[in-house]
């Protein structure tokens, strides 16, 4: 089926995710910005998929075991389901935003040896951690390798488990293995699409492999070490003789591999760090350029254990003068400390008594009245470079920039978490009316055969026109979700529901009310909203 998805932009999946803007799109699928929670609703993403029979099912467990994942570089899943769009039918999961990926750096410049060791580590890091829960990523490229404020994070919404069933990729890309095109993907796979990416973030391109050809790919000779030696085994085209990302690991750090196998040999006592924290390398340790350049009073030389004590021993005439030298400055300083007493008070009266000046702008943007644009923020962890480090380098900057050189220090980076009111909220007026309130409500009386074929949650909106006396008098599908079924049940149980009518000027009014049912294994779930007056 041919999908424009740019005509999906403004509708609402479930009654809850708004398709806000068109991020990215692919043949099968389309990445939107949406926003996800109910008392403060804060920026996702959303990816709609093609909801195709014979995989549905797989994608939705895929989905449903990666959500349960808790890694600090690993993309979290908010939500996913099944949605409905102009009769057709889609799978849809909610993920955190981020703000950029590795592949839009790559076309402006390549990454320094230093940044490439900064973007292989936590990736590395991920990697180790699935592959020992039996897991795969089975997509990993410069697109999937992302930044939320100042992390690096890998995508989610692709991993699978190793104990799946393989299906040979019909097209595979350069970023898959070999042995893809006949025999799927596996941890070995991985490791493949590794070295494929980090061959292009130090070149700008990646090597060029013909899917026939069944010899190595060629390694650029001009690689720094050690990424020459990773990149090498990595592309080897068996997948057995493919170095594990834990042996590429050692590569990468085998000064911190070789101090780990002699402790668990010989561990000492004191060897063994009091905090679960793991140590910050000093080669990142950076100082803040507002400390004080100041020498320290305190002398960084320790005092020896054996060193002797040393008293100072005073003449006896000194106590006794040194009383009478300050008596005397007493009677001298005494009369002149008394005579400014009642003009200090009277000033610091008068400053008690000037008003406050008001404090000055801290330059952050206040919240707009109207409504934001919808095309996402730049990334805070771009713009903070002297105070943090950013997860992904900075693209080179333009000449519209240059005037912010002589501009104070930006603070540190933080990923905002603002909210915007909607253009589309209702603005109060003078004569505002009551709301109305749910006086019963009638949940769908749902059969366990039908309730144990739901897979994540089923969602049906239905809208209903209440009278003044509070009963309903219209009830329609504004929602009707995946299933007939379960559409067919909300529309009668919200036929049922009784209200008390709002006020206006002291009448009862008509009101329209939106009553969002999700349908689950455990239970079904009503969420009522007023929507008129």
């Amino acid at each position: 089926m041919a999908v424009t998805w740019k005509q999906f932009e403004g509708q609402i999946v479930d009654d809850e995710f708004p398709l806000e803007q068109l991020l990215a799109s692919s043949e099968h699928s389309a990445v939107y910005l949406t926003q996800h929670g109910d008392s403060q609703p804060q920026k996702a993403a959303i990816k709609l998929i093609h909801a195709e029979p014979a995989t549905a099912e797989l994608l939705l467990s895929r989905w449903r075991l990666a959500a349960q994942l808790s890694h600090p570089n690993l993309l979290r899943l908010l939500d996913f389901g099944r949605c409905c769009l102009e009769d057709a039918n889609f799978l849809y999961v909610v993920m955190e935003l981020a703000e950029e990926d590795l592949s839009q750096i790559l076309p402006q410049r390549a990454l320094t040896s230093a940044e490439t060791r900064d973007m292989l580590e936590p990736v590395l890091d991920v990697l180790v951690y699935l592959h020992g829960k039996g897991l795969i990523h089975g997509h990993l490229k410069p697109s999937n390798i992302l930044a939320t404020s100042d992390q690096l994070k890998l995508s989610s919404d692709t991993l699978a488990s190793i104990a799946e069933p393989r299906a040979p990729i019909a097209r595979p890309s350069p970023y898959n293995a070999p042995e893809a095109a006949t025999s799927g993907l596996s941890t070995a796979s991985d490791v493949w699409s590794l070295g494929m990416t980090l061959v292009e973030v130090l070149t700008q391109r990646a090597p060029v492999v013909s899917p026939q050809a069944k010899s190595d790919a060629v390694v650029p000779d001009a690689l720094p070490q050690p990424f020459l030696d990773i990149a090498h085994h990595a592309l080897l085209h068996e997948p057995k003789r493919r170095w594990t990302m834990a042996e590429i690991a050692a590569r990468l750090n085998p000064t911190a591999v070789a101090a780990a196998a002699a402790g668990a040999q010989s561990i000492s006592p004191l060897a063994v760090p009091l905090s679960s924290v793991p140590v910050v390398p000093a080669a990142r340790l950076q100082t803040s350029r507002y400390e004080s350049s100041a020498p320290k009073t305190q002398s960084s030389r320790p005092l020896s254990a054996t060193q002797p004590k040393q008293t100072l021993v005073l003449p006896n005439y000194v106590v006794p003068l040194a009383g009478a030298i300050l008596v005397v400055v007493a009677m001298i300083a005494l009369p002149k400390i008394l005579s400014h007493r009642p003009e200090s008070s009277s000033s610091a009266s008068t400053a008690a008594a000037q008003p406050a000046s008001p404090p000055k702008p801290s330059g952050q943007p206040a919240h707009r009245d109207t409504a934001p644009s919808t095309k996402p923020a730049a990334p805070n962890s771009l713009k903070a470079g002297a105070e943090k480090k950013p997860a992904l380098p900075s693209p080179p900057s333009s000449p519209a920039h240059a005037s912010s050189a002589a501009a104070p220090a930006p603070a540190p980076a933080v990923l905002r978490t603002d909210t915007f009111p909607s253009a589309n909220a209702p603005k109060p007026s003078a004569a505002s009316p009551t709301h109305g309130e749910v006086l019963e409500q009638v949940l769908p009386d749902v059969s366990d055969k039908a309730r144990g074929t739901i897979h994540g949650k089923v969602r049906v909106t239905v809208r209903v026109h209440v009278e003044p006396g509070g009963n309903v008098s219209q009830a329609e599908l504004d929602s009707p979700g995946p299933s007939k079924y379960f559409a067919d049940l909300a529309i009668q149980s919200a036929r049922r529901w009784e209200f008390t009518a709002p006020e206006v000027n002291g009448r009862s009014v008509p009101s329209d009310w939106l009553i969002r049912f999700e349908f689950s294994q455990s239970g079904t779930q009503a969420f009522p909203r007023q929507t008129a007056p």
